[in-house]
This record gives C-alpha cells, structure tokens and sequence, in this order.
C-alpha cells in the first residue's frame, strides 16, 4: 500500500466541508473522501450537515443557537449592502468550535472544500493544530465575502481591497474589504496548502494577496468513472421519454434555470440563433435540475424538463441520453455536470471561462465559445451536435477518464501530503 505515513501505517486524512451531499462542493468534497478510501487511505468527512448515511462523514456538533445568530446577524449585514452579484456571501466571523473538535482528531492532514455557512469562522481556521489544505471551490479563500466576481468586476483579490477598486454597483458599506482585512490579519502567521482543482483558480490564487505566499498545487477533482459512464442511448430515450429520432440538446446544474451564474438566459438567447444550424423539428432540448410545463418551447424547440436528479445512476443514464451538454456558466471553477456528461462519452459545450478548459479541448471533444457570444455559444452548440457518434463519445472518455480517474487523483494528493509533512517533519524547504 504505497499511502504510507513514516510510522507504516495508513495516512490519516480528515476532510471538512459544509454538506457532504448539498451542491457541486459538498459531491466533490464526498467523492474525494470516497476515492481515499478506495486506495487504502484512512478518511474521515467532518459537515455541518450530514445528508449521507456514510459511517465516515461526522456531523459536527450543531450549536443550533449561534448558527441561528450568526446567520440572521449575516442576513442583516447583507440588508445594508447594494450589490448586482447574487452569489452568496460568506462571513464566518463566528466561532463555532470547529478547530477544537478537529484539533481532537487523529489526523495527519485536514483538507478543507467548501466552508460557507459558518463551517469554521476565519479566526478558528488560524487555530488548527495540523497541516492544512484547502481544496478552493470558488474565491472566497483569497477574496472578500464574495464566493464570485460578476463578469468584468474588478479583481480586488489581487491588488487588495481598496476603496478605490470597488465594483461600480455596489454601494453601503464595503464588507468584502472589511473581511479581506480580517482574513489578512488572521492569518498573517498561518500555513495554508492550496489546491486548485482548475488552473484558473490556480493561477488565481498565485495572483492573490493573501494567498501568494502559500504553495499551491493543481489537482483535478475526481470522478467515479464506472459510474459515469456511456450507457445505451436508446434504453436512456426511454427512461426520459425522449424521441429516439431527435438530436437532444442537454443543460444542466443545480437550480439551473434560477441560478444567474449557470447561464441559463445566455441559453436561450442562442437558442434563437441555433435554429440557423439546427432544425428544431428534430431536435429537443433537456433540462436538467429544474421543473416546468410540458409544452414549453424556446426560439421554437421543445423542452423536456428532467427535473433534479439525485440518484447518480439515473443521473449517469440521462446524461448519456444526451447528444450534446451545454453549460453557458459565467463564472464556475470545475462544475461536475462538464466532468460527469464527459465521462459519459458527451460533447460538452460552454464560454471559454473558468475551469472549462481544464475540461473541454476545443474543437475536439467539445467547443468552447468566447465570453458571452451567444452566436458564438449557437456555433458550438452546432458543431458539436454534427460531430456526435461514437467515435467523438470514446475520445471524449477516453480523455476524462484520464483526467478524472479517482486513482490519479488520489496518487496527487498523497505526493502534495508528504511534501507538506516532510518539511513539517524536517523543517527542510520544498
């Protein structure tokens, strides 16, 4: 078992993330606990909410009373900021007991992924007695409150907060500076391992302020490639009651037509340009993570709403019932549905933005369109539909599979972890 510690013994990883089933984070937080299991590492999921009935992912204790405080005191805060970005915004300005019951634990690392919602406050983070790694899911690490900037923001992370570099639709006072201030004094003296699970967040984070100093390390997210894997297309019509004759055009994530940032609005303004490329008799187009009417159409092609789906096999089959997946995100760092719908042998498609390319080759297994052309976004859409078979489906998983085999991923992982313990051992530099 080549994940040994010095002793001889398994590597004791202990993750912490808010949720080990609620959101993209809270899946890649579970998956990459589970893959550490699968060769042989000791792993432990430490949540705030625990949805999963896994003997391994530890609920922490609930302190009901200050969440209630700490989430009302936020939501108040929140009242007094104008702002045109609707992602959340986090504070984690309370102590919750976080670091002590983790500092408890019998760990060699604690990885952390998503810690909204109060998981551990920023002065607690400070406390922790072990090596830490963050796996960053968004920006908040390096930022202010702000989880993701709005297209053409200003990127305060990487020159500091200042008053002068604030977006020009926000108005009240500037929490995201007060924040950034804290973090930067909290953590003066702290040692943080970064991984950057897109190159994007990498070289974000590389850029930032407070996160320059820190080594940072680029590691793709895995995925269960067994389980996301091409089913038979005809069998996967079925189960949806999609037409067998039709093209079937897929969008997907969570909340998908009610979250801004997935793009969603950029979908359908290209859907009024594909009908260029596309004949909308023999093509339907499938929704996933949302509901509507059976009859709706866009632009003059009928929809299918999928509903959210929480069964991974199910999930699996409706992805390979897809011709084509499109996720026209404005701002994401390694969104699963691009990670899974690949797996599954799909043409994905998507603005050239975020964590995409880490995912998408363009112009050979998927098309990635400039930033926000929805004529451009159209195109792709096209080509990719026209290039579907199986001789694009088997490339297109035979590259993910590479990428996002949970072995490799592990291997990565236990080669950052020893460098990390080797100079905490020695005191010698990477």
């Amino acid at each position: 078992m080549p994940e040994q510690a010095a002793t001889d013994r398994p590597l004791r990883v202990v993750h912490l993330c808010y949720s080990d089933s609620m959101g993209g984070a809270a899946i890649g937080a579970r998956r990459s606990h589970q893959a550490m299991l699968s060769q042989g590492i000791e792993s432990r999921l430490v949540v705030v909410h625990k949805g999963t009935d896994d003997p391994r992912v530890i609920a922490l204790p609930r302190r009901r009373l200050r969440r209630l405080l700490a989430r009302r005191g936020a939501w108040l805060i929140n009242k007094l900021r104008r702002s045109d970005n609707p992602v959340v915004r986090t504070f984690n300005i309370v102590p919750m007991g976080t670091a002590a019951f983790l500092n408890r634990m019998d760990a060699d690392i604690i990885q952390m992924h998503w810690i909204g919602e109060d998981t551990i406050s920023i002065g607690e983070l400070a406390r922790l007695n072990k090596p830490v790694v963050w796996k960053l899911p968004d920006i908040w690490g390096f930022a202010g409150t702000e989880h993701y900037l709005l297209p053409g923001d200003p990127e305060r992370y990487r020159e500091g907060y200042l008053a002068t570099n604030r977006p020009a639709h926000e108005s009240g006072p500037d929490f995201d500076r007060l924040v950034w201030t804290y973090k930067r004094r909290c953590w003066r003296d702290t040692e943080l391992n970064i991984v950057g699970p897109s190159k994007w967040i990498s070289d974000c984070a590389k850029d930032s302020q407070l996160f320059g100093r820190y080594h940072v390390r680029h590691i793709l997210n895995p995925v269960d490639t067994e389980l996301y894997a091409p089913m038979d297309k005809r069998a996967a019509h079925d189960a949806f009651g999609l037409p067998q004759d039709k093209c079937v055009i897929m969008f997907g994530a969570m909340n998908s037509t009610s979250d801004r940032r997935k793009g969603f609005h950029h979908l359908q303004a290209a859907l009024g340009h594909l009908s260029e490329h596309l004949d909308p008799s023999e093509t339907v187009f499938a929704i996933l993570g949302a509901t509507g009417p059976a009859d709706r159409t866009i632009a003059g092609f009928a929809c299918r709403y999928l509903g959210t789906i929480h069964d991974e096999e199910k999930l699996a089959a409706a992805y390979s019932a897809a011709d084509v997946f499109v996720l026209p995100t404005e701002a994401d760092n390694l969104p699963n549905t691009i990670k899974e719908a690949s797996c599954c042998g799909v043409a994905c498609v998507g603005f050239d933005v975020g964590g995409m390319p880490d995912m998408i080759d363009h112009l050979e297994t998927g098309y990635l369109a400039q930033p926000f052309d929805v004529e451009d976004l159209a195109k792709g859409i096209a080509w990719a539909a026209g290039h579907a078979g199986p001789e694009l489906s088997a490339e297109i998983r035979k590259r993910a599979v590479a990428r996002h085999a949970q072995a490799t991923a592990v291997r990565n992982y236990v080669d950052f972890y020893r460098e990390i313990l080797a100079v905490r051992t020695t005191g010698t530099e990477r």
